[in-house]
Protein backbone atom coordinates (compact mmCIF):
# COMPACT_ATOMS: atom_id res chain seq x y z
CA UNK A 1 0.00 0.00 0.00
CA UNK A 2 1.15 3.55 -0.77
CA UNK A 3 1.97 5.93 2.08
CA UNK A 4 -1.15 7.55 3.48
CA UNK A 5 -0.81 10.91 5.25
CA UNK A 6 -2.58 14.26 5.32
CA UNK A 7 -5.96 12.83 4.38
CA UNK A 8 -8.11 13.78 7.38
CA UNK A 9 -10.90 15.30 5.26
CA UNK A 10 -11.04 12.24 3.03
CA UNK A 11 -10.97 9.83 5.96
CA UNK A 12 -13.83 11.68 7.66
CA UNK A 13 -16.07 11.15 4.62
CA UNK A 14 -15.05 7.50 4.38
CA UNK A 15 -15.50 6.77 8.09
CA UNK A 16 -19.00 8.26 8.17
CA UNK A 17 -20.02 6.19 5.15
CA UNK A 18 -18.70 2.98 6.71
CA UNK A 19 -20.48 3.73 9.98
CA UNK A 20 -23.73 3.96 8.03
CA UNK A 21 -23.02 0.79 6.06
CA UNK A 22 -22.30 -1.18 9.22
CA UNK A 23 -25.34 0.22 11.02
CA UNK A 24 -28.24 -0.86 8.80
CA UNK A 25 -30.55 1.67 10.46
CA UNK A 26 -28.44 4.71 9.53
CA UNK A 27 -28.89 6.69 6.34
CA UNK A 28 -25.89 6.77 4.02
CA UNK A 29 -25.61 10.54 3.51
CA UNK A 30 -22.74 10.40 1.00
CA UNK A 31 -23.58 7.40 -1.22
CA UNK A 32 -21.38 8.65 -4.08
CA UNK A 33 -18.02 10.34 -3.47
CA UNK A 34 -15.66 11.68 -6.13
CA UNK A 35 -12.05 12.18 -5.03
CA UNK A 36 -10.55 14.36 -7.74
CA UNK A 37 -7.12 15.80 -8.41
CA UNK A 38 -4.12 15.75 -10.73
CA UNK A 39 -2.44 12.44 -11.56
CA UNK A 40 -0.09 11.27 -8.82
CA UNK A 41 -1.73 13.31 -6.07
CA UNK A 42 -2.76 10.24 -4.04
CA UNK A 43 -6.26 9.27 -5.21
CA UNK A 44 -5.43 5.59 -5.67
CA UNK A 45 -3.89 5.52 -2.20
CA UNK A 46 -7.29 6.60 -0.87
CA UNK A 47 -8.96 3.69 -2.67
CA UNK A 48 -6.39 1.33 -1.18
CA UNK A 49 -7.27 2.67 2.26
CA UNK A 50 -10.95 2.02 1.58
CA UNK A 51 -10.13 -1.47 0.31
CA UNK A 52 -8.34 -2.14 3.58
CA UNK A 53 -11.38 -0.94 5.56
CA UNK A 54 -13.61 -3.26 3.51
CA UNK A 55 -11.41 -6.20 4.41
CA UNK A 56 -11.28 -5.16 8.08
CA UNK A 57 -15.09 -4.98 8.28
CA UNK A 58 -15.83 -7.93 5.95
CA UNK A 59 -17.71 -5.70 3.52
CA UNK A 60 -17.97 -6.87 -0.09
CA UNK A 61 -16.30 -4.61 -2.62
CA UNK A 62 -15.23 -4.40 -6.24
CA UNK A 63 -12.45 -2.33 -7.74
CA UNK A 64 -12.50 -1.44 -11.43
CA UNK A 65 -10.18 0.77 -13.46
CA UNK A 66 -11.96 3.13 -15.84
CA UNK A 67 -8.84 4.23 -17.71
CA UNK A 68 -9.52 1.83 -20.60
CA UNK A 69 -12.48 1.76 -22.98
CA UNK A 70 -16.01 1.51 -21.61
CA UNK A 71 -16.61 -2.13 -22.61
CA UNK A 72 -13.43 -3.19 -20.78
CA UNK A 73 -14.47 -1.11 -17.77
CA UNK A 74 -17.91 -2.72 -17.73
CA UNK A 75 -16.46 -6.17 -18.25
CA UNK A 76 -14.02 -5.76 -15.38
CA UNK A 77 -16.88 -4.97 -12.98
CA UNK A 78 -18.91 -7.96 -14.17
CA UNK A 79 -15.95 -10.34 -14.04
CA UNK A 80 -15.09 -9.41 -10.47
CA UNK A 81 -18.68 -9.89 -9.35
CA UNK A 82 -18.80 -13.32 -10.97
CA UNK A 83 -15.39 -14.67 -9.97
CA UNK A 84 -14.96 -13.04 -6.56
CA UNK A 85 -18.50 -13.41 -5.23
CA UNK A 86 -19.96 -16.14 -7.46
CA UNK A 87 -22.72 -13.87 -8.75
CA UNK A 88 -24.63 -15.65 -11.50
CA UNK A 89 -26.31 -13.75 -14.32
CA UNK A 90 -29.61 -15.20 -15.42
CA UNK A 91 -29.17 -14.16 -19.04
CA UNK A 92 -25.68 -14.71 -20.46
CA UNK A 93 -26.76 -13.11 -23.73
CA UNK A 94 -27.51 -9.85 -21.96
CA UNK A 95 -25.98 -6.66 -23.38
CA UNK A 96 -22.54 -5.91 -21.86
CA UNK A 97 -23.68 -2.48 -20.67
CA UNK A 98 -26.42 -3.99 -18.45
CA UNK A 99 -24.44 -6.86 -16.90
CA UNK A 100 -22.70 -4.80 -14.18
CA UNK A 101 -26.05 -3.33 -13.12
CA UNK A 102 -27.81 -6.67 -12.69
CA UNK A 103 -24.78 -8.36 -11.14
CA UNK A 104 -24.40 -5.54 -8.58
CA UNK A 105 -28.11 -5.76 -7.72
CA UNK A 106 -27.68 -9.47 -7.07
CA UNK A 107 -24.71 -8.83 -4.78
CA UNK A 108 -26.59 -6.10 -2.87
CA UNK A 109 -29.18 -8.70 -1.88
CA UNK A 110 -26.47 -10.26 0.29
CA UNK A 111 -25.60 -7.06 2.17
CA UNK A 112 -23.59 -3.79 1.89
CA UNK A 113 -21.35 -3.30 -1.15
CA UNK A 114 -18.57 -0.79 -1.81
CA UNK A 115 -17.83 0.04 -5.44
CA UNK A 116 -14.37 1.54 -6.13
CA UNK A 117 -14.08 3.05 -9.61
CA UNK A 118 -10.61 4.40 -10.32
CA UNK A 119 -9.51 6.87 -13.03
CA UNK A 120 -12.90 7.94 -14.39
CA UNK A 121 -12.29 10.08 -17.47
CA UNK A 122 -14.46 13.20 -17.25
CA UNK A 123 -13.73 13.99 -20.90
CA UNK A 124 -15.14 10.63 -22.07
CA UNK A 125 -18.80 11.58 -22.52
CA UNK A 126 -19.89 8.02 -23.34
CA UNK A 127 -18.26 6.59 -20.22
CA UNK A 128 -19.71 9.28 -17.93
CA UNK A 129 -23.22 8.80 -19.34
CA UNK A 130 -23.05 5.02 -18.97
CA UNK A 131 -21.83 5.36 -15.40
CA UNK A 132 -24.51 7.94 -14.66
CA UNK A 133 -27.26 5.64 -15.91
CA UNK A 134 -25.98 2.65 -13.96
CA UNK A 135 -25.74 4.65 -10.73
CA UNK A 136 -29.24 6.04 -11.24
CA UNK A 137 -30.60 2.50 -11.13
CA UNK A 138 -28.48 1.42 -8.17
CA UNK A 139 -28.12 4.31 -5.80
CA UNK A 140 -31.55 4.10 -4.19
CA UNK A 141 -30.20 1.07 -2.33
CA UNK A 142 -28.91 2.45 0.98
CA UNK A 143 -26.34 -0.34 1.28
CA UNK A 144 -24.24 0.76 -1.72
CA UNK A 145 -21.28 3.11 -1.30
CA UNK A 146 -19.65 4.25 -4.56
CA UNK A 147 -16.23 5.88 -4.57
CA UNK A 148 -14.88 7.42 -7.76
CA UNK A 149 -11.54 9.02 -8.59
CA UNK A 150 -11.00 11.46 -11.44
CA UNK A 151 -8.57 14.14 -12.54
CA UNK A 152 -11.33 16.71 -12.87
CA UNK A 153 -14.49 17.11 -10.79
CA UNK A 154 -17.24 14.88 -12.17
CA UNK A 155 -20.54 16.32 -13.31
CA UNK A 156 -23.59 14.09 -13.71
CA UNK A 157 -25.79 16.55 -15.56
CA UNK A 158 -28.32 14.20 -17.11
CA UNK A 159 -29.47 12.46 -13.92
CA UNK A 160 -30.40 14.83 -11.11
CA UNK A 161 -31.06 11.96 -8.71
CA UNK A 162 -27.39 10.96 -9.07
CA UNK A 163 -26.05 14.52 -9.00
CA UNK A 164 -27.84 15.23 -5.70
CA UNK A 165 -26.12 12.30 -4.02
CA UNK A 166 -22.64 13.09 -5.35
CA UNK A 167 -20.07 14.59 -2.95
CA UNK A 168 -16.89 16.18 -4.31
CA UNK A 169 -13.64 15.96 -2.33
CA UNK A 170 -10.52 17.59 -3.81
CA UNK A 171 -7.27 15.75 -3.13
CA UNK A 172 -4.56 18.33 -2.53
CA UNK A 173 -0.77 18.28 -2.15
CA UNK A 174 0.79 17.88 1.29
CA UNK A 175 1.54 20.92 3.39
CA UNK A 176 5.03 21.23 4.89
CA UNK A 177 4.39 19.19 8.04
CA UNK A 178 2.63 16.37 6.18
CA UNK A 179 5.33 16.37 3.54
CA UNK A 180 7.70 15.57 6.41
CA UNK A 181 5.45 12.69 7.47
CA UNK A 182 5.38 11.40 3.90
CA UNK A 183 9.18 11.47 3.74
CA UNK A 184 9.26 9.57 7.03
CA UNK A 185 7.03 6.89 5.53
CA UNK A 186 9.35 6.63 2.53
CA UNK A 187 12.33 6.19 4.83
CA UNK A 188 10.62 3.17 6.36
CA UNK A 189 10.87 1.42 2.99
CA UNK A 190 14.50 2.11 2.12
CA UNK A 191 17.88 0.76 3.15
CA UNK A 192 18.69 1.95 6.71
CA UNK A 193 22.09 3.11 5.46
CA UNK A 194 20.31 5.77 3.39
CA UNK A 195 18.29 7.14 6.32
CA UNK A 196 20.86 9.82 7.09
CA UNK A 197 20.37 11.18 3.57
CA UNK A 198 16.58 11.36 3.68
CA UNK A 199 16.55 12.72 7.26
CA UNK A 200 18.80 15.69 6.43
CA UNK A 201 16.63 18.72 7.50
CA UNK A 202 18.12 21.04 4.89
CA UNK A 203 17.56 18.51 2.11
CA UNK A 204 13.95 17.97 3.23
CA UNK A 205 13.34 21.69 3.03
CA UNK A 206 14.63 21.77 -0.56
CA UNK A 207 12.53 18.72 -1.50
CA UNK A 208 9.40 20.55 -0.33
CA UNK A 209 10.41 23.75 -2.15
CA UNK A 210 10.89 21.78 -5.37
CA UNK A 211 7.78 19.58 -5.16
CA UNK A 212 5.37 21.67 -3.07
CA UNK A 213 4.07 18.49 -1.46
CA UNK A 214 3.08 16.77 -4.73
CA UNK A 215 3.44 13.05 -3.84
CA UNK A 216 4.43 11.86 -7.30
CA UNK A 217 7.11 14.53 -7.61
CA UNK A 218 8.39 13.71 -4.10
CA UNK A 219 8.67 10.01 -5.02
CA UNK A 220 10.55 10.76 -8.24
CA UNK A 221 12.87 13.27 -6.60
CA UNK A 222 13.71 11.04 -3.63
CA UNK A 223 14.40 8.11 -5.94
CA UNK A 224 16.86 10.25 -7.92
CA UNK A 225 18.53 11.53 -4.75
CA UNK A 226 18.99 7.98 -3.44
CA UNK A 227 20.18 6.58 -6.76
CA UNK A 228 23.78 5.55 -7.33
CA UNK A 229 24.50 9.04 -8.68
CA UNK A 230 23.42 10.58 -5.35
CA UNK A 231 22.03 13.70 -7.02
CA UNK A 232 21.67 16.66 -4.66
CA UNK A 233 19.43 19.66 -5.50
CA UNK A 234 21.67 21.86 -3.36
CA UNK A 235 24.52 21.36 -5.83
CA UNK A 236 24.11 23.57 -8.89
CA UNK A 237 25.73 20.93 -11.13
CA UNK A 238 23.01 18.39 -10.15
CA UNK A 239 19.97 20.65 -10.44
CA UNK A 240 19.46 20.36 -14.20
CA UNK A 241 19.76 16.58 -14.16
CA UNK A 242 17.29 16.31 -11.28
CA UNK A 243 14.90 18.64 -13.06
CA UNK A 244 15.15 16.59 -16.27
CA UNK A 245 14.21 13.43 -14.33
CA UNK A 246 11.17 15.13 -12.75
CA UNK A 247 10.03 16.56 -16.10
CA UNK A 248 10.41 13.19 -17.80
CA UNK A 249 8.60 11.08 -15.20
CA UNK A 250 6.00 13.52 -13.85
CA UNK A 251 5.26 15.63 -16.92
CA UNK A 252 6.15 13.72 -20.09
CA UNK A 253 5.21 10.24 -18.80
CA UNK A 254 2.42 11.60 -16.62
CA UNK A 255 0.17 14.44 -17.73
CA UNK A 256 1.51 14.43 -21.30
CA UNK A 257 1.41 10.64 -21.71
CA UNK A 258 -1.46 10.82 -24.25
CA UNK A 259 0.25 13.49 -26.37
CA UNK A 260 1.82 12.45 -29.70
CA UNK A 261 5.61 12.71 -29.67
CA UNK A 262 5.48 15.21 -32.53
CA UNK A 263 3.35 17.55 -30.37
CA UNK A 264 5.17 17.07 -27.07
CA UNK A 265 7.32 20.18 -27.50
CA UNK A 266 4.24 22.31 -28.31
CA UNK A 267 2.41 21.29 -25.13
CA UNK A 268 5.54 21.70 -23.01
CA UNK A 269 6.05 25.23 -24.34
CA UNK A 270 2.39 26.16 -23.84
CA UNK A 271 2.23 24.88 -20.26
CA UNK A 272 5.62 26.36 -19.38
CA UNK A 273 4.47 29.82 -20.43
CA UNK A 274 0.93 29.59 -19.05
CA UNK A 275 2.23 28.43 -15.67
CA UNK A 276 3.82 31.82 -14.95
CA UNK A 277 0.54 33.63 -14.19
CA UNK A 278 -1.59 32.34 -11.35
CA UNK A 279 -4.61 33.20 -13.48
CA UNK A 280 -5.05 34.33 -17.06
CA UNK A 281 -7.88 35.28 -19.37
CA UNK A 282 -7.91 35.03 -23.15
CA UNK A 283 -6.42 38.52 -23.54
CA UNK A 284 -3.46 37.79 -21.26
CA UNK A 285 -2.95 34.37 -22.87
CA UNK A 286 -2.80 35.86 -26.37
CA UNK A 287 -0.47 38.70 -25.32
CA UNK A 288 1.90 36.27 -23.59
CA UNK A 289 2.05 33.84 -26.50
CA UNK A 290 2.61 36.51 -29.13
CA UNK A 291 5.30 38.19 -27.03
CA UNK A 292 7.22 35.23 -25.57
CA UNK A 293 6.27 32.15 -27.61
CA UNK A 294 5.64 33.23 -31.22
CA UNK A 295 5.90 29.59 -32.33
CA UNK A 296 2.54 29.03 -30.59
CA UNK A 297 0.90 32.02 -32.24
CA UNK A 298 -2.57 31.46 -33.74
CA UNK A 299 -4.07 33.09 -36.81
CA UNK A 300 -6.64 35.28 -35.02
CA UNK A 301 -7.96 36.37 -31.62
CA UNK A 302 -10.97 34.13 -32.21
CA UNK A 303 -8.70 31.10 -32.56
CA UNK A 304 -7.36 31.60 -29.03
CA UNK A 305 -10.83 30.88 -27.61
CA UNK A 306 -10.37 27.18 -28.38
CA UNK A 307 -6.82 26.93 -27.03
CA UNK A 308 -7.68 26.12 -23.37
CA UNK A 309 -9.98 23.33 -24.56
CA UNK A 310 -7.25 21.91 -26.80
CA UNK A 311 -4.72 21.91 -23.96
CA UNK A 312 -7.18 20.32 -21.56
CA UNK A 313 -8.27 17.60 -23.95
CA UNK A 314 -4.71 16.23 -23.88
CA UNK A 315 -3.57 17.12 -20.36
CA UNK A 316 -6.60 17.76 -18.12
CA UNK A 317 -4.58 20.22 -16.00
CA UNK A 318 -6.21 23.50 -16.99
CA UNK A 319 -9.30 24.76 -15.22
CA UNK A 320 -11.35 27.89 -14.74
CA UNK A 321 -10.42 29.30 -11.36
CA UNK A 322 -13.56 30.83 -9.87
CA UNK A 323 -11.91 32.77 -6.99
CA UNK A 324 -9.44 34.36 -9.39
CA UNK A 325 -11.85 34.66 -12.33
CA UNK A 326 -9.47 33.16 -14.88
CA UNK A 327 -7.87 30.00 -16.23
CA UNK A 328 -5.11 28.39 -14.18
CA UNK A 329 -2.80 25.40 -14.46
CA UNK A 330 -3.31 22.92 -11.59
CA UNK A 331 -1.01 23.99 -8.75
CA UNK A 332 1.15 20.80 -8.48
CA UNK A 333 1.94 20.89 -12.20
CA UNK A 334 2.30 24.66 -12.31
CA UNK A 335 4.97 24.63 -9.60
CA UNK A 336 7.06 22.14 -11.57
CA UNK A 337 6.99 24.36 -14.65
CA UNK A 338 7.85 27.40 -12.50
CA UNK A 339 10.82 25.47 -11.11
CA UNK A 340 11.86 24.61 -14.67
CA UNK A 341 11.87 28.26 -15.70
CA UNK A 342 13.71 29.50 -12.61
CA UNK A 343 16.51 26.99 -13.18
CA UNK A 344 16.74 27.04 -16.99
CA UNK A 345 15.75 30.60 -17.91
CA UNK A 346 15.87 32.90 -14.86
CA UNK A 347 16.23 36.03 -17.00
CA UNK A 348 13.25 35.19 -19.20
CA UNK A 349 11.25 34.26 -16.10
CA UNK A 350 11.86 37.70 -14.58
CA UNK A 351 10.98 39.41 -17.87
CA UNK A 352 7.67 37.55 -18.19
CA UNK A 353 6.77 38.49 -14.62
CA UNK A 354 7.53 42.17 -15.31
CA UNK A 355 5.31 41.92 -18.38
CA UNK A 356 2.49 40.40 -16.33
CA UNK A 357 2.94 42.96 -13.55
CA UNK A 358 2.49 45.75 -16.13
CA UNK A 359 -0.61 44.09 -17.61
CA UNK A 360 -2.27 43.62 -14.23
CA UNK A 361 -1.34 47.18 -13.20
CA UNK A 362 -3.04 48.46 -16.35
CA UNK A 363 -6.14 46.42 -15.59
CA UNK A 364 -6.33 47.95 -12.08
CA UNK A 365 -6.69 51.32 -13.76
CA UNK A 366 -9.37 50.13 -16.17
CA UNK A 367 -11.74 48.03 -14.04
CA UNK A 368 -13.58 48.88 -10.78
CA UNK A 369 -14.73 46.96 -7.72
CA UNK A 370 -13.81 43.39 -6.83
CA UNK A 371 -12.08 42.72 -10.16
CA UNK A 372 -9.71 45.61 -9.47
CA UNK A 373 -8.73 44.07 -6.12
CA UNK A 374 -7.93 40.75 -7.83
CA UNK A 375 -5.72 42.49 -10.40
CA UNK A 376 -3.95 44.37 -7.59
CA UNK A 377 -2.99 41.10 -5.90
CA UNK A 378 -1.69 39.69 -9.19
CA UNK A 379 0.22 42.93 -9.79
CA UNK A 380 1.93 42.51 -6.42
CA UNK A 381 2.56 38.79 -7.03
CA UNK A 382 4.31 39.35 -10.35
CA UNK A 383 6.19 42.42 -9.08
CA UNK A 384 7.62 40.24 -6.32
CA UNK A 385 8.36 37.39 -8.75
CA UNK A 386 10.69 39.55 -10.86
CA UNK A 387 13.31 39.16 -8.13
CA UNK A 388 13.89 42.93 -7.89
CA UNK A 389 14.05 43.16 -4.10
CA UNK A 390 14.91 46.86 -4.08
CA UNK A 391 11.92 47.93 -6.19
CA UNK A 392 9.41 45.77 -4.30
CA UNK A 393 9.04 47.62 -0.92
CA UNK A 394 8.00 50.99 -2.44
CA UNK A 395 5.63 49.23 -4.87
CA UNK A 396 4.03 47.33 -2.01
CA UNK A 397 3.70 50.39 0.23
CA UNK A 398 2.27 52.56 -2.53
CA UNK A 399 -0.25 49.90 -3.56
CA UNK A 400 -1.52 49.21 -0.03
CA UNK A 401 -1.82 52.94 0.72
CA UNK A 402 -3.90 53.36 -2.45
CA UNK A 403 -6.19 50.55 -1.32
CA UNK A 404 -6.54 52.11 2.15
CA UNK A 405 -7.44 55.46 0.60
CA UNK A 406 -10.08 53.85 -1.61
CA UNK A 407 -13.62 52.64 -0.86
CA UNK A 408 -13.90 50.81 2.51
CA UNK A 409 -15.50 47.76 0.86
CA UNK A 410 -12.55 47.43 -1.52
CA UNK A 411 -10.11 47.66 1.38
CA UNK A 412 -11.95 44.95 3.33
CA UNK A 413 -11.98 42.68 0.26
CA UNK A 414 -8.25 43.26 -0.21
CA UNK A 415 -7.56 42.56 3.47
CA UNK A 416 -9.56 39.32 3.48
CA UNK A 417 -8.10 38.01 0.21
CA UNK A 418 -4.55 39.08 1.07
CA UNK A 419 -4.81 37.35 4.47
CA UNK A 420 -5.76 34.04 2.79
CA UNK A 421 -3.28 34.33 -0.08
CA UNK A 422 -0.38 32.25 1.25
CA UNK A 423 1.37 32.08 -2.12
CA UNK A 424 1.43 35.87 -2.44
CA UNK A 425 2.70 36.32 1.11
CA UNK A 426 5.42 33.75 0.50
CA UNK A 427 6.71 35.37 -2.67
CA UNK A 428 6.70 38.80 -0.96
CA UNK A 429 9.12 37.43 1.60
CA UNK A 430 10.06 39.78 4.42
CA UNK A 431 8.42 42.66 2.52
CA UNK A 432 5.04 41.20 3.45
CA UNK A 433 5.43 42.93 6.81
CA UNK A 434 5.13 46.30 5.06
CA UNK A 435 1.65 45.41 3.85
CA UNK A 436 0.55 43.73 7.07
CA UNK A 437 1.72 46.66 9.18
CA UNK A 438 -0.12 49.23 7.06
CA UNK A 439 -3.27 47.10 7.04
CA UNK A 440 -3.36 46.50 10.80
CA UNK A 441 -2.53 50.11 11.65
CA UNK A 442 -5.39 51.26 9.47
CA UNK A 443 -7.75 48.72 11.02
CA UNK A 444 -6.67 49.75 14.53
CA UNK A 445 -7.48 53.37 13.68
CA UNK A 446 -10.82 52.33 12.15
CA UNK A 447 -11.64 50.36 15.31
CA UNK A 448 -10.65 53.34 17.47
CA UNK A 449 -13.08 55.53 15.57
CA UNK A 450 -15.77 52.85 15.81
CA UNK A 451 -15.27 52.67 19.59
CA UNK A 452 -15.93 56.41 19.86
CA UNK A 453 -19.20 56.08 17.95
CA UNK A 454 -20.59 52.92 19.59
CA UNK A 455 -21.85 51.65 22.91
CA UNK A 456 -22.55 48.40 24.73
CA UNK A 457 -21.34 45.16 23.12
CA UNK A 458 -20.31 46.92 19.89
CA UNK A 459 -18.18 49.36 21.88
CA UNK A 460 -16.43 46.55 23.76
CA UNK A 461 -15.82 44.64 20.50
CA UNK A 462 -14.29 47.73 18.90
CA UNK A 463 -11.92 48.13 21.87
CA UNK A 464 -10.89 44.48 21.53
CA UNK A 465 -10.24 44.98 17.83
CA UNK A 466 -7.88 47.87 18.57
CA UNK A 467 -5.68 45.61 20.67
CA UNK A 468 -6.00 42.72 18.20
CA UNK A 469 -4.63 44.86 15.36
CA UNK A 470 -1.91 46.36 17.53
CA UNK A 471 -0.69 42.85 18.40
CA UNK A 472 -0.77 41.77 14.72
CA UNK A 473 1.29 44.70 13.46
CA UNK A 474 4.60 42.97 12.59
CA UNK A 475 6.49 46.27 12.54
CA UNK A 476 5.45 47.30 16.04
CA UNK A 477 8.97 47.19 17.44
CA UNK A 478 7.92 47.87 21.05
CA UNK A 479 4.66 46.01 21.51
CA UNK A 480 4.76 45.92 25.34
CA UNK A 481 5.01 49.72 25.56
CA UNK A 482 2.26 50.15 22.97
CA UNK A 483 -0.12 47.84 24.82
CA UNK A 484 0.62 49.47 28.19
CA UNK A 485 -0.02 52.91 26.76
CA UNK A 486 -3.37 51.90 25.28
CA UNK A 487 -4.40 50.05 28.43
CA UNK A 488 -3.71 53.15 30.52
CA UNK A 489 -5.78 55.22 28.09
CA UNK A 490 -8.67 52.74 28.36
CA UNK A 491 -8.53 52.69 32.16
CA UNK A 492 -8.69 56.51 32.24
CA UNK A 493 -11.40 56.88 29.59
CA UNK A 494 -13.70 53.91 30.23
CA UNK A 495 -15.94 52.82 33.05
CA UNK A 496 -14.24 50.33 35.42
CA UNK A 497 -16.66 47.58 34.38
CA UNK A 498 -15.80 48.11 30.70
CA UNK A 499 -12.08 48.01 31.48
CA UNK A 500 -12.58 44.83 33.48
CA UNK A 501 -14.52 43.07 30.69
CA UNK A 502 -11.98 44.17 28.09
CA UNK A 503 -9.02 42.96 30.14
CA UNK A 504 -10.78 39.67 30.81
CA UNK A 505 -11.27 39.09 27.08
CA UNK A 506 -7.73 40.13 26.16
CA UNK A 507 -6.26 37.85 28.86
CA UNK A 508 -7.42 34.83 26.90
CA UNK A 509 -4.76 35.63 24.29
CA UNK A 510 -1.38 34.27 25.39
CA UNK A 511 0.38 36.83 23.19
CA UNK A 512 -1.23 39.63 25.20
CA UNK A 513 -0.13 38.15 28.53
CA UNK A 514 3.36 37.45 27.21
CA UNK A 515 3.75 41.00 25.84
CA UNK A 516 2.77 42.59 29.16
CA UNK A 517 5.09 40.30 31.09
CA UNK A 518 5.40 41.29 34.74
CA UNK A 519 3.02 44.21 34.17
CA UNK A 520 0.14 41.84 33.50
CA UNK A 521 -0.47 41.28 37.19
CA UNK A 522 -0.10 45.00 37.89
CA UNK A 523 -2.77 45.93 35.36
CA UNK A 524 -5.01 43.10 36.53
CA UNK A 525 -4.82 44.36 40.13
CA UNK A 526 -5.36 47.97 39.11
CA UNK A 527 -8.45 47.19 37.06
CA UNK A 528 -9.95 44.97 39.77
CA UNK A 529 -9.36 47.64 42.42
CA UNK A 530 -11.04 50.27 40.24
CA UNK A 531 -14.02 47.96 39.80
CA UNK A 532 -14.25 47.32 43.55
CA UNK A 533 -14.05 51.05 44.32
CA UNK A 534 -16.89 51.80 41.90
CA UNK A 535 -19.08 49.13 43.48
Amino acid sequence: MKSFVNREAELEVIDKAFDALIDNKSLLRTPIVDFYGVEGIGKTAILEKIEQKCNDHNIRYIWANASKDISHFSGEITQQLQTKYRVELQNDEEDWSHRPLNATRALLERGPVVMLLDSVDTTDVEQVRWLETMLRDLIEDNTLFVVLTSKRMLSFERERSVARKLTFVPVKPFDRSNSELYLNSISDRIDPELHKVIFDPELRKVIFEWTRGYPLAIDVMVQAILSEQRLDPRRSQDQQQLLDIIIKQVINQGILAKVERTELSWYQSALTLLSVPRRFNLVIMQDMIETFAPELRLESSLAYMGLPKRINAATDVLSWNMPRAGFSVDAPIRHIFLLKQRIEQPGTFATINRFLADINKRFTEEVPGSDRVRYLREYLYHSASTGDNQALPPILERTVREVIAGPPESFLQFFEEFSRDEELKEVLGSSVNIALSLIHRHLAETSRQSAKESSGADHLRALQDIFYHLMNDPENIDLPSTLKQHLEEVIQAELPETSFKLFEELSRDERFKEALGHDFDRFSLLIRNNLSTER
